[in-house]
């Protein structure tokens, strides 16, 4: 029988399709229960989507034959710590809770208790109990879990101490649902404390791996946009091997990714980054299409300064703003007015008189600083338009 057979077979056991059979054989204990669940999350690791639309009606399962359960059972460690897999797979935390009001659990209180309270969202009670624990001084059985815990709970404020969890997350148990969801927290983590080589590393990991796993899909739209938020994002040195990474993005994950680093390029002066990224969207759009014009103003505006003025501003002129988004078009507007500048001579000045009377000297032109702030003034709200519409993108 193959293993999504099997699965099968043990789905239609614990939903009841046989109760009439189930009353006469033998009880299956917690731990032994939690393996299906197990083996049903490591299918949908691989891309089963009736495993993953089966697991809620399997958790659902557990929880009833976990209250109904003889109250010796829990005697044994492996129940008990069959019970915690279960409240952090999704499990019914008011199951979980019923039985540590009974005292039935032959588990440390401090890793159910912390467990309860991270699923009830109390993270600050849930860091006082798990804070402590050793992740590798557990049962493998819920080492992993405990340390993908650990790690959210401290990502917001120790990214080194979440990469070092999500680590233990996934040599724990590798090849399971687990280090599925530790390979996907970590390389995001990685990405904020501008780690390239292990976010370079993991994303590659995880294509290898898990390129079928039913989250991998909105994994690559997380990816996407989070990617241009990140510093190496603009460093183009660095853009071979983004491009390396990004490759494994469908067409139009790599079209909307490479927009929106050319544009955040661009506002942030990283004029080389922007026109490498425009380049990107050019040679994966067909022309006439919005996106190609868009590619081709990122482009024109980052060249505008760079020795290549005269052309980059011929293009500028030949985009329709009407095609652009309004952000965008403001925009357009901003590099046609620093185009037309940019190399213009400076305005003949009057001579003037040497004060010792002997010749007339060319003084330098006054510098409009009026006009100055107004520029940088307009270079900011365009640069924190960007930032807010990457805040927005990423939520």
């Amino acid at each position: 029988m193959s293993r999504a057979g099997a699965i099968a077979v043990a789905l239609f056991v614990l939903l009841g399709a046989a109760r009439a059979e189930e009353a006469e054989a033998p009880s299956r204990e917690p731990y032994q229960l939690v393996r299906t669940l197990h083996a049903l999350q490591d299918e949908i690791a691989r891309g089963n989507l009736e495993a993953h639309n089966a697991q809620p009606a399997l958790l659902k399962r557990l929880g009833e034959e976990f209250q109904k359960a003889d109250p010796a059972v829990w005697k044994d460690a492996r129940n008990s710590r069959a019970v915690v897999t279960f409240l952090l797979s999704g499990g019914s935390p008011q199951v979980v809770g019923a039985l540590r009001s009974r005292d039935l659990l032959s588990i440390d209180a401090a890793i159910l208790d912390g467990a309860i309270a991270y699923v009830e969202g109390r993270t600050e009670d849930a860091k006082a109990r798990l804070g402590g624990i050793h992740a590798r001084d557990l049962s493998p059985t819920i080492a992993a879990e405990i340390a993908l815990v650990q790690s959210a709970l401290v990502a917001q404020s120790d990214a080194k101490a979440a990469i070092d969890r999500l680590d233990d997350a996934r040599l724990l148990m590798p090849g399971t649902l687990v280090e599925e969801a530790a390979l996907r927290r970590e390389i995001f983590v990685a990405g904020q404390v501008d780690d390239f080589d292990k976010f370079e590393a993991l994303v590659q990991k995880y294509f290898r791996r898990f390129r079928h796993s039913i989250y991998a899909g909105n994994f690559r739209q997380r990816l996407a946009v989070a990617v241009a938020r990140f510093s190496f994002a603009q460093q183009s040195d660095r853009f071979p091997r983004l491009v390396a990474l990004l490759d494994q993005l469908d067409a139009a994950g790599q079209r909307a990714l490479y927009l929106l680093i050319a544009r955040t390029a661009l506002v942030r002066g990283k004029v080389e980054m922007a026109d490498l990224a425009a380049e990107r969207v050019l040679g994966l759009t067909e022309e006439g299409s919005g996106e190609r014009e868009r590619a081709r103003f990122y482009r024109a505006a980052a060249r505008v300064v760079t020795n290549a003025h005269e052309e980059a501003l011929l293009d500028l002129q030949k985009i329709e703003i009407g095609r652009l988004p309004e952000r965008d078009a403001e925009l357009l507007r901003a590099a046609l007015a620093v185009g037309r500048n940019v190399r213009k001579a400076l305005p003949a000045a009057p001579a003037q008189q040497d004060q010792s009377g002997d010749a007339p000297t060319s003084m330098r032109p006054r510098i409009d600083f009026g006009r100055s702030h107004a520029a940088v003034k307009r270079a900011q709200v365009l640069l924190d338009e960007s930032k807010a519409q990457l805040r927005e993108r990423a939520r």
